[in-house]
C-alpha cells in the first residue's frame, strides 16, 4: 500500500498555529524564566550537561565548588561508586536543547549578560525549545493522521490532544521536563516507522533509527515503543515480514549503527563519570512489577490519568473504530499501550512526585491521537445531537484543563497530596477551602520506596 495524504487543506495548519500561540502566551505570561523557575526539580539534572560541557568545560563538576556565592543556578550531582560526581538523568533532552542553548549563550555573550548558563535568556530558550518540538511533533502527527483521516478530523484531533491534556502544561509552564520532547520523538518515530515499511529510501530508515536512539537516551523505558513498528509489521505483512527483514538485513545493520550514536554518548558519559559503561543512576529507586498501581494511575484523585485528562477516555473507545481502518496498527498500539501502563505504574513512586496529572503518559498521546481521531470521525458521521454533545464535551474538557492548570500552579490542586474530598471541594472553584490542610492526603514516600506500597 502506498500511503498518500492531502496537503491542500489548511485547517489543521491553522489549528497548529493557534496551539503555538496559546502555548507561547501561557509561557510568556507566567514569566517563569525570569524567576529561575524553569531549570528546577528534575530539569536541573537534564540540563546540567550543557553548561558543564560548553561553558565550564568540566563534566566532572569540580567547578561547582568554585562558583561565586551569588550564583543563581542549581546543579545537583551525586557521588558514583568510584568517587566522582555524576548526574541522575540521561542526556537525551540536553542533546535536543543543544542548538537552543548555543543561541542563548551567544546572545548572552553578545549583550554582555551573565553567560553562566542559568540566566533568564537560557531559561527562555528552553521555553522556545519546548514550543519548537511541540510544533514539530504536531506536524509529524498531522502527517500520520492524514494517512487515514480527513483534514477536518485531523484538525480537531490536534486541538484536543494539546488543549485538553496536560501536554499543554508541560510545554508552556514546565517546558524543561522531558515529556514534550518525548512526544516529538514518538510522533516522528511513528511516522518514520510507517514510511520505513513502504519506502526503499535511506532517509526514513536513518531518521527512524535516530529517533529511536534519542527516545532511549531521553527516557530509557520509552524504548517499549519499539514494539509498535515490530508488531505492526508482523501483523500487517505476516510471513512476508520475515522475508522483508531478510531482504533488508543491510539496512537494519547500518540503522543499528545510527541508533547507537546517541546511546554511545550516554555510555561514554557513564564510563567517564562512573568508570562503568552501564550504570544505574537511580540508586534505590526501582520498579515493583509484582504489584503495579494501574487502577491508581488511571483513576486516583492524586494523579489519575482519566481524572485529570478525561478526554483520553474517547481515545480508548476509539480503538474499536481504528481497528476497522487498520487492524495491524490498532493491535500494535493497544498491546504497547497496555504494557506501557503496566511498566509506568509499577514504578515505586507511581504518582511520579509533584506533577499535573499522569505526566509519564504524555508522550503516548502521539499514538493515542489515532484512536481519538477514529472516534471523532465516527461521531462526525452520527446524528446532529450526538455531534453537538461530543463537541460540547471537548470544549468543556479544554476549559477544565485550563482551569485545573491554574489550580495546580497555585497548589489549590496539590502537587502530590490531592484527595477525593479536596478534588471535589475545589472542582471548578476559585475559593480556597477553609480546611485545605485537613483535606490533603500526603503519600508515604519512604514506605513506597521500600515496598512499592503506601
Amino acid at each position: 500500500m502506498k500511503y498518500t495524504y492531502n496537503v491542500r487543506h489548511s485547517t489543521s495548519y491553522f489549528v497548529i498555529l493557534i496551539i503555538v500561540l496559546v502555548v507561547l502566551f501561557q509561557g510568556i505570561k507566567q514569566k517563569r524564566y525570569m524567576r529561575n523557575e524553569i531549570i528546577n526539580h528534575d530539569v536541573v539534572s537534564y540540563y546540567a550537561y550543557l553548561p558543564a560541557a560548553i561553558i565550564y568545560h568540566d563534566l566532572s563538576f569540580s567547578f561547582v565548588s568554585k562558583l561565586p556565592k551569588d550564583f543563581q543556578g542549581r546543579i545537583w550531582t551525586f557521588t558514583a561508586p568510584n568517587g566522582r560526581q555524576t548526574l541522575k538523568m540521561p542526556l537525551g533532552v540536553a542533546l535536543l536543547w543543544l542548538p537552543f542553548f548555543l543561541l542563548a549563550h551567544l546572545i548572552s555573550l553578545a549583550t554582555g549578560g551573565a553567560a553562566d548558563g542559568y540566566g533568564p535568556v537560557y531559561q527562555f530558550f528552553i521555553l522556545l525549545a519546548a514550543v519548537f518540538y511541540l510544533t514539530a511533533g504536531l506536524l509529524y502527527m498531522r502527517k500520520v493522521l492524514h494517512l487515514w483521516f480527513s483534514d477536518r478530523v485531523t484538525a480537531i484531533t490536534l486541538g484536543v490532544v494539546v488543549l485538553a491534556t496536560n501536554l499543554l502544561y508541560y510545554t508552556s509552564i514546565e517546558p524543561g521536563m522531558s515529556h514534550v520532547y518525548s512526544f516529538f520523538l514518538f510522533s516522528g518515530f511513528l511516522w518514520y516507522s510507517l514510511r520505513w515499511y513502504e519506502s526503499s529510501r535511506s532517509g526514513p530508515a536513518a531518521l527512524l533509527a535516530l529517533f529511536g536512539g534519542l527516545i532511549l537516551v531521553v527516557r530509557p523505558t520509552n524504548g517499549l515503543v519499539f514494539l509498535v513498528p515490530i508488531l505492526y509489521g508482523m501483523l500487517k505483512y505476516k510471513y512476508e515480514w520475515l522475508l522483508f527483514l531478510r531482504n533488508n538485513w543491510y539496512r537494519l545493520l547500518w540503522m543499528t549503527g545510527v541508533l547507537f550514536v546517541p546511546v554511545f554518548l550516554q555510555l561514554l558519559y557513564w564510563k567517564y563519570s562512573t568508570g562503568q559503561w552501564l550504570f544505574y543512576s537511580y540508586g534505590e529507586e526501582r520498579f515493583f512489577f509484582n504489584h503495579p498501581h494501574i487502577l491508581d494511575g488511571l483513576f486516583s484523585y492524586r494523579k489519575g490519568w482519566l481524572v485529570y485528562t478525561p478526554v483520553m477516555f474517547f481515545s480508548l473507545v476509539g480503538f474499536v473504530w481504528l481497528y476497522k481502518k487498520s487492524a495491524a496498527l490498532s493491535w500494535s498500539m493497544l498491546v504497547y499501550f497496555l504494557l506501557n501502563l503496566y511498566v509506568v505504574f509499577s514504578w515505586w513512586c507511581w504518582w511520579y512526585g509533584g506533577s499535573f496529572g499522569a505526566r509519564p503518559l504524555i508522550e503516548t498521546y502521539a499514538l493515542l491521537a489515532l484512536p481519538l481521531a477514529a472516534f471523532i470521525e465516527k461521531v462526525m458521521g452520527s446524528g446532529l445531537w450526538k455531534r453537538i454533545t461530543v463537541y460540547i464535551l471537548f470544549l468543556f474538557f479544554i476549559y477544565l484543563n485550563l482551569f485545573q492548570m491554574r489550580q495546580y500552579r497555585i497548589t489549590m490542586l496539590h502537587w502530590d497530596s490531592t484527595s477525593k474530598a479536596l478534588y471535589w471541594k475545589v472542582f471548578l472553584s476559585n475559593k480556597w477551602p477553609n480546611n485545605y490542610k485537613q483535606l490533603l492526603q500526603p503519600p508515604d514516600y519512604e514506605k513506597a520506596l521500600k515496598t512499592g506500597k503506601e
